[in-house]
Order: structure tokens, then sequence, then C-alpha cells
């Protein structure tokens, strides 16, 4: 990494004081070399840490994104990201978001996955055998920039734009359902917002798993058991729609269900 640590130390303590104050900073990029994929990550594990430390917040999962190639098309990004949940940014299904503490809050639908134990080993093998279950969920997605998502550094900073999770009403092992077919649509107020295949992440929502498995293993922050894993989107990322209840539908796995108000 060819970034002082103050300058990681700075813009971290500007992201977390955007989340936590709900305002919006420059993008990161100008201040970083180009796809500078180190600072970038440095950046979010400080940026994770100010909140572990300030606000008292645990580590509960991750999640990893832009692994649907529409999104990466959209965005014009070609990899995959990874940030960190926190115990208080995850919802029960059923959940009111208020509008107030997002800067522009955005909807996505993936499957997530939570762990029975360790992934001390990037196989498909050891990954299927460490998921407890699967259940649909909404990313709830909010960076801390006045735009567009920007460049791979600006996400992957951001803590990949991750704000919260809303998890499903069922449980399900994994295996019961083939997750390359399942097909997921969202709506909002009964109106259509986005579809997709499972297929669209990674061909597989457990290679984006794998995937994560791996990166954590080499930043040497192995996944862990009873973490929530959100494998990525599998429709586009939209606007959240106010003061409408939006619902998403996974075949085989059941739904999700959350609110965003524009009061409160």
């Amino acid at each position: 990494m060819s970034v002082p640590q103050e300058t990681v130390n700075r813009i971290a303590r500007e992201l977390f004081e955007a989340k936590r104050d709900v305002h919006t900073v420059p993008y990161v990029s100008p201040q970083l070399p180009e796809r500078d994929l180190d600072a970038a990550y440095a950046i979010s594990a400080e940026f994770a840490a100010l909140r572990e430390r300030e606000l008292g917040v645990k580590r509960v999962g991750r999640k990893v994104g832009l692994t649907n190639p529409l999104v990466q098309q959209r965005v014009g990004i070609d990899e995959p990201d990874y940030g960190v949940i926190h115990d208080d940014m995850v919802h029960a299904s059923g959940t009111h978001l208020p509008l107030s503490r997002y800067n522009r809050l955005l909807i996505e639908a993936e499957v997530a996955f939570v762990l029975k134990s360790d992934i001390l080993e990037a196989t498909r093998e050891a990954v299927e055998a460490a998921i407890d279950h699967v259940t649909p969920a909404f990313e709830v997605v909010d960076f801390r920039y006045d735009g567009s998502v920007g460049q791979i550094v600006d996400t992957i900073a951001d803590n990949a734009g991750c704000s919260g999770v809303v998890l499903g009403e069922e449980q399900h092992p994994y295996g019961e359902v083939d997750l390359t077919k399942v097909e997921m649509v969202i709506t909002g107020g009964g109106t259509e917002i986005t579809r997709g295949v499972g297929s669209n992440v990674l061909e597989d929502p457990v290679n984006a798993v794998i995937w994560l498995a791996g990166t954590a293993i080499r930043t040497g922050e192995p996944l862990r058991a009873g973490e929530v894993l959100l494998s990525g989107s599998i429709g586009y990322i939209e606007p959240w729609p106010a003061d409408v209840e939006c619902v998403a539908t996974i075949t085989g796995l059941g739904r999700v269900v959350a609110t965003a108000n524009s009061k409160g």
C-alpha cells in the first residue's frame, strides 16, 4: 500500500462521521493512486474499526458485492468487492427503515447464507459443509457520496455500500433448493422493481461465498460460525421507493419484506 496511514485514518474518519451524521463526502478515488485496492480496503477496515471502537458494535457478517454482471456493467466495474455487517445493521423481515438515516437508499435482493462453522479453506466442499441455512435478504445499500457509485476504490472504502441487511421469513437447509435456478422478484406497493435468476451471481450464489472465504483467509479474517453472508444482488440495484411495502420473493426460499419510511 503506497498511501500513508494518516491518509487512511483521515478518510476512514470522514466516512465514519458521514455515516453517523448522515451526510456526504467527496469521492475517495482522487485521493488515492489509481485502482489502489489495498488502500481502499485499509480505509474500509479502519472505517469498520471506528464503528466498533466508538459505537460498540460487533461484526456479525460480511457481504460480497458486484457479483452480478448486470450490476457490474451498470457501474462500470468488473470484479467483486466485500464489506462488513455489524450487529446494528441487521433487521428482521417486516422492518421499517427511516429514510432520514440514509443519504440515498437503494434496494437489492439476494440469497443470505448463515454459517454453522468456521471456514478455514476456500474450497467448495469446505464452504458447503459450513453452511447452516439460506434465506432471502434485502441488502440496505447507501453510499456516503453525492452521486453514483464512483470507482471501485470508492465503493470498497465505503464498506462496499453496505448499510444493512433485512433477513427473510424462512430458513432453508443449504442444498434443498438449486440456487442457480431460483427466480427473484422485488415489488414495491405491488409494482415490479427488478427481477433476476440465481445464476446471475457468479453462475451460482455459493461461488460468491467461496470467493469471499478465500479473500477473508488471505486478509487474516476468516469467516466464522454464526456469520451472515450476503452473496450479491440477483437483479439490479434500484432506488428504494418511499412509504410502500417492498417484497422480494425467491422461489423455494420464501420472501423478505421491508418499508422505507419518509417520516420518522
